[in-house]
């Protein structure tokens, strides 16, 4: 049966801001703006019609809460140690969260990694009002996961878990789910040299997917189609198809 989407938001939005790890801030792009983050913030202000300030708060090695037995590993602070500053302030319109991947690396548990990302996510509802967007965990190569001195407790198996609690905490909290995870998996020639991080190709099969997902839930997106159908126009402009050569008719085939 076909369902409808709901509208989770009509209003433009002016202000972006995304935390999250590594590949949340750019690992491993060949240039900044190539990130998935930047990428997904092009498009929505191409459908918007409006301008965007972007404030990227990803870190490298970066977890979620500090109960990650690998925390004094990590690049702090961790998320939840710098909600207030680093995104509460700032008052987004919205938020884009990246974890998962580090803290099951980093040998946290799926039930204190979903208890951290929930009061993460009241903390954040107790004082502003952003569209949030969640994305699960990114696809790496199994080397990675063996070959991390302190961050190598997490296989497959384990990425799986997270990810459905990541979809849990979403559904539960109506947050906009992307489950970047699926479009990656399996497909090596998206992951860096460095097993671990995605490569161009990988940012933009993620900014895709992050995309999509949030224009199927908002109509923000589609602000600067026309409101009268183009067709007229089109077929005006470029007839009925398909193309041609010009000036001479296509040789029959022998």
């Amino acid at each position: 049966m076909m369902i409808r989407q709901k509208d989770m938001r009509s209003e433009p939005v002016g202000r972006v801001v995304a935390l999250g790890e590594s590949t949340a801030w750019g690992y491993s792009v060949s240039a900044k703006d190539k990130c998935w983050v930047n990428q997904t913030v092009r498009l929505i202000e191409e459908f918007q019609g409006e301008s965007i300030e972007l404030v990227n708060q990803g870190i490298g090695s970066n977890v979620l809460t500090t109960e990650c037995p690998a925390y004094e590993f990590s690049e702090g602070p961790a998320a939840l140690e710098r909600l207030d500053e680093e995104v509460i302030a700032l008052e987004p319109d919205l938020l884009l969260l990246s974890y998962g991947l580090n803290d099951s690396c980093g040998g946290t548990t799926p039930e204190v990694f979903r208890k951290a990302y929930q009061e993460l996510i009241d903390r954040i509802r107790a004082r502003i009002a952003p569209l949030i967007v969640i994305l699960n965990v990114y696809y790496m190569h199994e080397v990675h996961y063996w070959e991390r001195p302190n961050w190598n407790q997490s296989d497959y198996d384990v990425a799986e878990t997270f990810n459905l609690v990541i979809k849990q905490l979403a559904e539960a909290n109506a947050l906009i789910h992307v489950d970047v995870y699926s479009g990656e998996v399996g497909c090596d020639w998206f992951v860096d040299q460095d097993h671990c991080h995605p490569n161009d190709l990988g940012h933009r099969i993620i900014a895709h997917r992050v995309f999509e997902a949030i224009a199927r839930n908002c109509t923000f997106v589609a602000r600067t189609l026309p409101s009268d159908t183009l067709i007229n126009q089109f077929s005006g402009q470029y007839g009925n198809g398909p193309d041609r050569p010009r000036g001479r008719q296509a040789p029959l085939p022998a």
